[in-house]
């Protein structure tokens, strides 16, 4: 039973409906065979009583005159019944009178030369079934017991007859099977029929997410509910759907439009910093001119040494301005064209052993520590990387103690790569993503000696986003330093 759960519907419906009427037919079957083989014995008793009783009235006189020639002779009349094997007369002391045998040797099967069916039958029957049959009666005169008369036969005939009629029965039962079997393979078209339409489309449905199929139905009955609740099941979720998709499109259209307004944004934001870039540029670059000719002037005319103090103020103020009017320049020039630049498959941990080799040469003051994984690949511009490092490894610089080393490390962590520069010294301010807007400086009026204007880190996340990474800054777990961490992603991820 556990295979037929694996079978098609149509395949599961005809055998039941075919299980349902062979068990019938053969109950039926049985049923007829049993009533056919108590009726049969029943008739052959009958018979052979009445033998017995016709002889039995007819040898009285033989009993009551001793007369065995006229007993035998009515025995010898049993001779036309074939089946009959033994007749015998006994007297009022149960004494052999005379006795009767059939000429024709009729065999009688073994239970093991019996066939399989007589051998059930027999079985079955708790011995009312044997291969002989014995039926006694008593000669009576006037009521009185004066012998009796025994006849025993043959149950050949009746097995031999009861296989004949098995035979017919089997043959109605293959025939009866046989009908049963082409109607059920209309009927069962009846439930098949709409369930495998369904499943059908359950498979159109998941395969193509088409949720405007519909299934027709005319039925009243349980099918014709699960096929008119699919179809309303299909039809709730296309209206869905198309809520989802107008929504999706709206949203679509929505950011769309905000994008657009934020890229013209971003353009007039770039194109105003490369515009005040240019007039700071212009005008503050005539001021400067003019206020180093001055200088220069009052330098070679004055010969007062407190003089010279002022001068060194003017002249300190006045490359603090240069600096400004180059960061300012190359800070609007990258965010004009850094998401512009192409990006190539380079090795990270190549780049930063390399740079590290040349900060080691160009700053043997310093002490740096490479730590980097064998291989790196990620889509990025070298220069421009080079470029965030240098921010980095000059950003540490400034803010690391003397004799204490400065760590860079290149490592692929997950799906990314990550760039650390780490030194000990100054902490970080507790509003750390400041530090990276535009014009943000922690450093106090004596570095001005140096790049920082609040442009460096500014670059570094610049560079970042462009490789589409991002940069972020902490403490060192120590207190003592901070950890400056750059995450791109690997190629491919």
């Amino acid at each position: 039973m556990l295979r037929m759960h694996n079978l098609p519907i149509k395949t599961k419906l005809i055998a039941m409906m075919m299980i349902t009427a062979t068990i019938a037919m053969l109950l039926m079957a049985t049923v007829i065979l049993i009533n056919e083989a108590i009726t049969k014995r029943d008739a052959i008793i009958a018979e052979l009583a009445t033998l017995a009783e016709v002889i039995g009235s007819r040898s009285t006189g033989s009993l009551t005159f001793n007369d065995p020639r006229t007993a035998l002779e009515n025995l010898n009349a049993l001779a036309v019944k074939q089946n009959i094997i033994y007749a015998a007369i006994f007297d009022e002391h149960d004494q052999l009178f005379v006795e009767y045998q059939s000429g024709v040797h009729i065999k009688t099967n073994s239970p093991s030369e019996s066939s399989w069916f007589i051998q059930l039958l027999q079985q079955l029957s708790m011995g009312m079934l044997t291969d002989t049959i014995e039926v006694s009666k008593p000669v009576l005169l006037e009521d009185q017991h004066i012998g009796e008369i025994r006849i025993i036969s043959s149950m050949n005939s009746f097995y031999d007859n009861l296989m004949n009629y098995l035979g017919w029965v089997g043959i109605i039962v293959l025939g009866c099977f046989g009908l049963s079997l082409v109607v059920s393979a209309r009927l069962h078209k009846l439930i098949s029929d709409p369930i495998l339409e369904l499943n059908q489309a359950t498979n159109t449905v998941s395969a193509g997410n088409d949720y405007s199929i519909r299934i027709p139905s005319n039925r009243d009955d349980e099918l014709g509910n699960l096929i008119d609740g699919f179809n309303t099941m299909l039809k709730q979720i296309e209206i869905r759907d198309q809520q989802l998709a107008d929504y999706s499109n709206q949203v679509k259209a929505q950011v769309e439009e905000r994008t657009g307004e934020l890229i013209q944004a971003n353009q007039r934001r770039i194109q105003w910093l490369e515009t005040m870039a240019r007039f700071l540029k212009h005008e503050l670059k005539n001021a400067t001119v003019g206020v180093k000719s001055s200088l220069e002037l009052i330098e070679r005319r004055s010969q007062q040494p407190s003089i010279e103090i002022y001068i060194g103020r003017a002249r300190k103020s006045l490359a603090f301005m240069s600096v400004l009017l180059d960061s300012v320049s190359s800070a609007s020039s990258l965010e004009a064209t850094v998401y512009k630049e192409s990006l190539n498959p380079v090795d990270l941990a190549t780049l930063v052993k390399s740079q590290v080799d040349d900060y080691r040469s160009f700053y043997p003051q310093y002490t740096l520590i490479d730590d980097c994984d064998s291989e790196i690949n990620i889509l990025g511009n070298e220069d421009r990387l080079k470029q965030l490092l240098d921010k980095l490894v000059t950003n540490a610089f400034e803010h690391s103690q003397l004799n204490t080393p400065i760590i860079i490390r290149a490592i692929n962590r997950y799906d990314c790569a990550e760039l650390s520069v780490i030194n000990e010294g100054v902490n970080l301010p507790k509003d750390k993503d400041v530090i990276f807007d535009l014009f943000i400086s922690l450093r106090d009026a004596e570095h001005w000696k140096s790049d920082s204007l609040g442009l460096g880190l500014y670059l570094v996340k610049l560079i970042a986003e462009s490789h589409g990474g991002f940069v972020v800054a902490k403490d060192r777990d120590d207190k003592n330093g901070a950890i400056f961490t750059v995450t791109i992603p690997l190629i491919g991820k």
